[in-house]
């Protein structure tokens, strides 16, 4: 009995200090069309040890949590897209959306190996999170604002595009931030070694603050949507002009962001600490 109890605790501190990776990651295809890589990289996503879905896991949890301790001010009107909102850019506030090359830098190294770019790389990984986070969330709202009963089928629009605006806003800032701050997955065990080395703990304590800090800075904390994302473009226009507008916005932003990310990996090259 002893024996096995220790041969349990030397599997637990084994595991504890492995780096947690996938045994043998693959590249994305470069000679499939970007339906292909994105869905495939969505199956990869779910492939143990999936780090790349556990950040995703643990905010829709916080979301909850954080909801039982700060509720949001709900307002007659709105409320379904301030509901979308919320845990959008929650779940999206994670080294998930702004790490999204150093989480994966394995498979993202075998990529750029097989000359496939920054930027479809980037772009694959964007669309995989759109169809893990960012669908679900749009369908949700969608069928929120038809469950709200009046006039919903005429503002599916308007909510959809309203939620859809800090979703692809995310998604370009984090796609800088990939770049800027790639960090590697490590054991904590290894973590904890190398504590006092501030050049590998500095980075990484950084990296997971950040997107809990930008989230701080835009997302609707109190209940009132921030203005910086552009919220209030359009208030007194026709609906679907608005609807409209935020997508535009958010696109821009995406785009920017994606552009900008593109130019410093050329620039500089692409460093995963």
């Amino acid at each position: 009995m002893r024996g096995t109890l220790v041969t349990v605790r030397e599997r637990a501190l084994s595991q504890f200090h492995t780096e947690r990776r996938p045994e043998s990651p693959r590249p994305i295809a470069p000679d499939r069309p970007l339906w292909w890589q994105a869905l495939s990289e969505v199956r990869w996503s779910f492939t143990r040890p999936a780090l790349w879905l556990e950040g995703i896991a643990a905010n829709v949890v916080l979301s909850g949590l954080y909801l039982l301790i700060f509720p949001l001010t709900l307002h007659r009107h709105g409320w379904v897209v301030l509901v979308g909102v919320y845990f959008a850019t929650f779940v999206l506030a994670d080294v998930t959306t702004t790490n999204v090359l150093g989480v994966d830098c394995d498979r993202v190294g075998l990529s750029l190996a097989e000359n496939l770019s920054v930027r479809r790389i980037l772009l694959v990984k964007n669309l995989a999170l759109l169809i893990i986070v960012g669908v679900p969330t749009l369908l949700a709202t969608a069928a929120l604002t038809l469950w709200t009963g009046a006039r919903g089928m005429e503002r599916v629009g308007v909510t959809v595009a309203d939620v859809a605006l800090p979703i692809l806003a995310w998604l370009g800032v984090g796609n800088i931030v990939s770049v800027l701050l790639a960090v590697r997955p490590r054991a904590l065990g290894t973590r904890w070694a190398e504590r006092r080395d501030w050049r590998s703990t500095l980075p990484w304590i950084t990296h997971l603050t950040l997107p809990y800090a930008l989230y701080y800075f835009v997302a609707p904390i109190d209940g009132t949507q921030r203005a910086i994302l552009g919220f209030h473009l359009g208030r007194s226009m026709p609906a679907d002009t608005r609807a409209l507008i935020h997508l535009g916005v958010g696109l821009g932003v995406w785009l920017l962001g994606t552009v900008i990310a593109v130019a410093y990996v050329r620039q500089r090259g692409l460093r995963v600490l």
